[in-house]
C-alpha cells in the first residue's frame, strides 16, 4: 500500500455517488472484507473522513497485486453476495503480470462498457443497423461480454465474430515467424466472413485491421462504414492512415479501458486528431502521478491513475501502465461525459519486452 498525497486534479463529478459507495464498502456489516481490513490497517472511519473526491488519498493506493492474490469475493460488499448469480465477471489480460479478476452488476456493466459507446457513437455518427465483424478474445477478457450489447444497442444483430488467445500471442516474440503465423490464422478466419457476409462495421485492435488492411480488396476496405479500436494503443499517426487510406469510407471511432474500470471513449473523429479518451458518468475518475506518486496537474504528463466508483468494486487510486495527461471535455460534449479525459495514453519505452503488446 503506497501513501499518496490529496489530488489536484479538478474534477466535474456528483460527489453523492463517492460517498454512497464508500458507506457501502466501509460497512461494518454489509461492507468487503478487503476494504473493512484495509480501514483497520490505516486506522480510518472512511465513511467520515473520505466524503469527496479530495479526500481519496486517504485510502493509499490499490496494486493489481491486491487483487491478483484475494478472492473476488473479498472485494465484493456483504450485502450483494445474496446477488452473486447476477454478476458478470472478467479477467484482465495479464500484460504486466497474472490476469486480475473484477465483476459488474449488469446495471454497472451497462454504465462502464456500452453506454459510454452509445453515446459517444451517437455524438460523433457512427453508423447505426450495420452488420458487425468482432476479431478478438472472447473471454476471460470482458470485451467479449460486450461486443454483443455494443452491436444491438446500435441495432445491429450479434455480431461475427473470430475469437483469438491473447495470452498466448504475448508468449510470442514480436515478427517472430511463430507469431505472424498465428496472426495470419486469425486473419484468414475474419477474411473468411467478409468475403461471405456483407460486413459494414470492424471491431479489433490496430494489429489486427492493419494486416485486413492489405488483404482485403479495395471494394471490402471501401465499403466499411465503421470502424471501432480496441485492446491495444492506437497512435495519432496510425489512425490518420486508417482513416485516409485504409478505410476511407468509415467512421472511425477509438475506445480506451480495460476488464477493471471499463472504457472511455473519443467525442472527435475529425482527420488528424490527437487521441483523447473521456470517462462516462460519475464512476470513474482519472489523476495523472509522478514516478514517485505524486499528483501532477492537468496537461502535464504521467502515469495514469485510476479510481473506479461502484456497488460491486471499489478500486482506488490504481496506477496503470500507461503514461498521459489530463484534459477537460470539449465544450459540446454530450451528457454525461463531464470527467477529465486522458490524451494520448501510451505505455513507455521501457517496458520489458514481455509487457509489450501484441495483438491484444
Amino acid at each position: 500500500m503506497i501513501a499518496s498525497s490529496p489530488t489536484t486534479v479538478p474534477q466535474s463529478i456528483d460527489d453523492s455517488r463517492l460517498r454512497d459507495v464508500i458507506n457501502l464498502h466501509f460497512d461494518p456489516r454489509h461492507g468487503s472484507r478487503f476494504w473493512l481490513d484495509r480501514a483497520g490497517i490505516l486506522g480510518i472511519d472512511a465513511r467520515r473522513d473520505v466524503r469527496t473526491v479530495a479526500d481519496l488519498y486517504r485510502l493509499g493506493e490499490m496494486s493489481p497485486e491486491e487483487l491478483r492474490n484475494k478472492p473476488l469475493r473479498h472485494f465484493v460488499p456483504n450485502a450483494l453476495h445474496a446477488q452473486w448469480h447476477r454478476l458478470i465477471v472478467g479477467q484482465t489480460g495479464g500484460t504486466t503480470g497474472p490476469g486480475a479478476w473484477t465483476a459488474y452488476l449488469d446495471e454497472e456493466f451497462q454504465e462502464a462498457f456500452v453506454s459510454p459507446f452509445v453515446v459517444a457513437a451517437k455524438h460523433v455518427g457512427f453508423p447505426c443497423r450495420q452488420t458487425w465483424l468482432f476479431v478478438g478474445p472472447s473471454g476471460p477478457h470482458v470485451i467479449g461480454k460486450v461486443v454483443r450489447s455494443l452491436a444491438n444497442a446500435m441495432g445491429s444483430c450479434d455480431p461475427f465474430s473470430v475469437d483469438f488467445d491473447p495470452r498466448w500471442a504475448k508468449k510470442l516474440p514480436r515478427d517472430s515467424f511463430a507469431f505472424n503465423r498465428y496472426l495470419d490464422h486469425v486473419v484468414q478466419q475474419a477474411m473468411a466472413v467478409i468475403e461471405e457476409q456483407s460486413v459494414t462495421v470492424l471491431f479489433a485492435t490496430p494489429a489486427v485491421l492493419s494486416r485486413l488492411g492489405v488483404v482485403m480488396t479495395d471494394e471490402q476496405r471501401h465499403s466499411i462504414r465503421g470502424v471501432h479500436y480496441g485492446g491495444m494503443a492506437l497512435s495519432s499517426a496510425e489512425l490518420a492512415r486508417f482513416q485516409t487510406v485504409i478505410f476511407p469510407n468509415a467512421v472511425h471511432l477509438s475506445g480506451y479501458g480495460n476488464t477493471l474500470f471499463g472504457c472511455c471513449l473519443e467525442l472527435d473523429v475529425s482527420p488528424g486528431r490527437p487521441l483523447v479518451y473521456y470517462p462516462f458518468g460519475d464512476r470513474l475518475i482519472f489523476e495523472t502521478v509522478s514516478a514517485d506518486g505524486g499528483p501532477l496537474a492537468p496537461g502535464q504528463r504521467g502515469q495514469v491513475c485510476f479510481t473506479r466508483l461502484d456497488r460491486t468494486m471499489l478500486i482506488v487510486r490504481m496506477r496503470e501502465r500507461d503514461e498521459a495527461s489530463l484534459i477537460s471535455p470539449p465544450a459540446g460534449a454530450p451528457i454525461g461525459f463531464h470527467g477529465m479525459g486522458v490524451q494520448e495514453p501510451n505505455s513507455p519505452i521501457t517496458l520489458a519486452p514481455t509487457q509489450q503488446p501484441g495483438l491484444y
